[in-house]
C-alpha cells in the first residue's frame, strides 16, 4: 500500500464510517421515518450487487434463479449521490504538511463513507476545467481502486472554477451532495461558480485547505515570491508591517468565504493540514455539518 494510504489509514476509514453511520445517516433515516409515519416501505427497483453492500438487501430468490447477486432498492430510501470536487491546481501543491496530500486523504475518506452509505460516490479533479475522475462508485470494495487513482494524481496549472462548475452541471443533473476541496484562491470567481451551483439545488459543502505557512509565514527581508500556478514572480522586501497586512487579508478571505456559505446554507469547514484528516472529519461528522 502506498505511504499516502497505508494500513493505518484504512483502519481510520472504517472508524470514520462507523461514526457516520451512527451519527449522520442514522439521524437522517430516523427523520425520514418520522416524517413518513405509518407509511409502508415501497419496493422500487433492483441493481447489481457491489462489494460492501448490505447482505440483508440482497434478493436471494433472484440469486437462486439467476446465479447473480442483486440488491433490492426501496422508495423510502432516499438515494443521495456524493460528488467530491478536488482542486488539483498548482497552489494546492504547497505546505508541510502538503495541502494536496491532505485533500486527497479527506477525499478518499469522504468517498468511502459515501460508497458505504449513499447511492454512489464520485471524486473528480479540477483545475482549468473539470477532469476525468472516478465516478458513481458503489460498495466499499471499490476503495482500493480509488486509492490507487488518487495516489497517481498530480497537481499543477491554473484554476478556472467557473468553467469547472459549468461542465459539472452539464453532466450531473440529479440533485446531489457536492463537497469541494480547495484553497479557494480567487474568491470572487469562486462565488460566481457557487451561485450557479446553488441555482441547480445541489447540496454543497466547501472545505478550505490551509497550510500552517499560509496562516503565519516565517519570512522576512528581501525575497522573490513565485506564483505556483502562473509561475509569475514579484521581488519584495518583507517587513513586519507587510506581514500584518498579509495575515489580515488572509483571515478576511477565509471569513468572507465562511459568511457567504452561511448566508446561503452551504456547509463550510477549514481543513488545516497540521490537524490529522481523521480528527478533522470526526469533528465534521459529530457536529452534523456534512448532512445538515
Amino acid at each position: 500500500m502506498p505511504t499516502l494510504f497505508d494500513s493505518e489509514f484504512l483502519k481510520k476509514l472504517e472508524y470514520l464510517n462507523l461514526i457516520a453511520r451512527r451519527l449522520v445517516f442514522g439521524r437522517r433515516q430516523a427523520l425520514r421515518q418520522s416524517v413518513k409515519k405509518g407509511a409502508s416501505i415501497e419496493f422500487k427497483d433492483f441493481r447489481e450487487y457491489s462489494p460492501g453492500d448490505d447482505l440483508r438487501s440482497v434478493d436471494w430468490m433472484a440469486y437462486a434463479r439467476l446465479g447473480q447477486l442483486f440488491v433490492k432498492l426501496y422508495r423510502q430510501e432516499e438515494e443521495l449521490d456524493l460528488w467530491v470536487l478536488l482542486d488539483t491546481s498548482g497552489s494546492m501543491d504547497f505546505g508541510d504538511p502538503n495541502k494536496f496530500d491532505h485533500a486527497r486523504r479527506i477525499a478518499a475518506a469522504l468517498s468511502y463513507i459515501g460508497m458505504a452509505n449513499m447511492d454512489s460516490a464520485s471524486v473528480v479533479p479540477f483545475g482549468e476545467g473539470l477532469g476525468d475522475g472516478r465516478t458513481r462508485l458503489r460498495g466499499r470494495g471499490n476503495i482500493f481502486r480509488l486509492l490507487t487513482w488518487l495516489e497517481e494524481l498530480k497537481p499543477g496549472g491554473d484554476t478556472d472554477f467557473e468553467q469547472t462548475v459549468r461542465k459539472f452541471l452539464s453532466v450531473v443533473r440529479k440533485q446531489s451532495l457536492v463537497v469541494i476541496l480547495s484553497d479557494f484562491y480567487g474568491l470572487e470567481r469562486a462565488r460566481k461558480a457557487l451561485d450557479r451551483m446553488r441555482y441547480f439545488r445541489h447540496q454543497m459543502h466547501v472545505i478550505q485547505m490551509i497550510a500552517p505557512w499560509e496562516r503565519d509565514p516565517p519570512i522576512r527581508g528581501e525575497l522573490r515570491l513565485v506564483d505556483m500556478e502562473s509561475s509569475g514572480h514579484a521581488d519584495l522586501t518583507v517587513t513586519d508591517t507587510m506581514l500584518k497586512r498579509y495575515k489580515k487579508a488572509f483571515e478576511q478571505q477565509a471569513e468572507d468565504l465562511k459568511r457567504y456559505s452561511m448566508r446561503y446554507s452551504i456547509g463550510f469547514d477549514q481543513a488545516h493540514t497540521d490537524v490529522a484528516f481523521d480528527h478533522f472529519l470526526r469533528g465534521v461528522l459529530e457536529h452534523g455539518r456534512l448532512l445538515a
